[in-house]
Formats: C-alpha cells, structure tokens, sequence
C-alpha cells in the first residue's frame, strides 16, 4: 500500500511538459535471464504510463536466441519496436506511439565504423564531395537517429560505448538497484532527477 502511494506521489511530480525526448538504457545478456526479460515489458509500460514517446536500449549480446526470446516478449506490447543486430532490423510489436529501438550486441563504435564506410562509399562512387562532409553527415549515416536525454544504467557504474556520438551531451543515471530487481519507482526516480538537472550540453 505505501510502496503505491510513493509510485503514484512519484508519477505526479513528473512534469509532463519537460519529459526526455528519448531514454537509452543499457543492460548485458545477463540481465534479461529470469525475470529479466519480464523486465523489458515492464520498462515499456511504465514508458508509455508517463507519455515517454521514444525508448533505446542496448544489450551487450547478439545471441540468436536472445533475440527470439526478446521479440516472442514484446510481440503484444503496445509500441512500435525494432530490433537491431548486425545482419539487419526486425520488428515487433503491436503499435503504438511509443517507439523502441533494441540494439543487440551493436556497439557505438560499430555504428559509427559502419557510418564511415558507407560515407566512404558514398566518397568512392562520386555521390559525396569530402570537403561537404561534417556533423550532419555522419548523423545521417548512424544506424540510431536519437539523441537520448537521459541513458540509464542499472546496478552498474561504467556504461559501455553504445550510442557514444548521439549521447555525447545526455545526461547519465546509474540506479542502486539491478535490472532484475529494478522497480517503477526507480525508473521514475530518474526520470524525475533528469529533470531537475540543468542541462548544459557541453557548454
């Protein structure tokens, strides 16, 4: 009863106008065993119960059967999800105006590798004049287009290189809790502290 009460005090004092854009959460393969992987739907549910529209989580580990396991889990959540492995996308989900991009095993420096060489090929082929590549370039050619707000970190302290050129300037929470153990009113803990920092993107 007094664990409800705190989560609805909680959720209350999130201000709906100044929500992140977009949370990153970081995990490893060892964290979706057991409950774990009930987690995931979970996250989704207390995303879509505050109004979050764009979630991004990053699981150290592109095992074929991780990613049966994880899309057969989501498969009837309410959001528009896409799973990303090195070979390709595939999409999950039933719709909604949520949306979740689930990188497996596909690091920051992978993605930022890939979008060199697809600059590179674009360079090779005469389609691209070196001297107009910058930020915008490269931007466009990344495999994740957001920019999280805020990337979470459950029961770690060192994040891994995921999103390392979107997420140059967001802001980073590291709970007391692991994943399994991970409750809503720990998500909304950080959700709310993001929101009280003052933000100052580099400067």
């Amino acid at each position: 009863m007094i664990y409800r009460l705190y989560e609805h005090h909680l959720q209350s004092r999130i201000a709906k106008s100044n929500l992140p854009g977009c949370v990153a959460v970081v995990l490893s393969s060892g964290d979706l065993m057991g409950e774990g992987l009930l987690r995931l739907s979970q996250l989704l549910e207390w995303s879509r119960s505050i109004g979050l529209s764009s979630l991004v989580l990053y699981v150290n580990d592109d095992a074929p059967q991780l990613l049966r396991k994880i899309s057969a889990q989501l498969a009837a959540a309410p959001a528009q999800i896409r799973l990303h492995t090195a070979d390709g996308v595939e999409q999950t989900g039933c719709g909604g105006p949520l949306k979740v991009e689930i990188s497996l095993g596909l690091g920051g420096k992978r993605e930022v590798t890939e979008a060199f060489r697809g600059i590179l090929k674009k360079v090779e082929m005469g389609d691209l004049d070196p001297e107009e590549i910058d930020e915008k370039t490269i931007e466009s050619h990344l495999r994740f287009s957001q920019k999280p707000d805020l990337v979470i970190r459950a029961g770690g302290k060192r994040l891994s290189d995921f999103m390392i050129w979107q997420a140059a300037y967001s802001e980073l929470y590291f709970t007391d809790v692991n994943w399994q153990e991970l409750r809503k009113i720990d998500f909304l803990r950080a959700i709310r502290d993001c929101q009280r920092r003052a933000r100052r993107f580099g400067r």
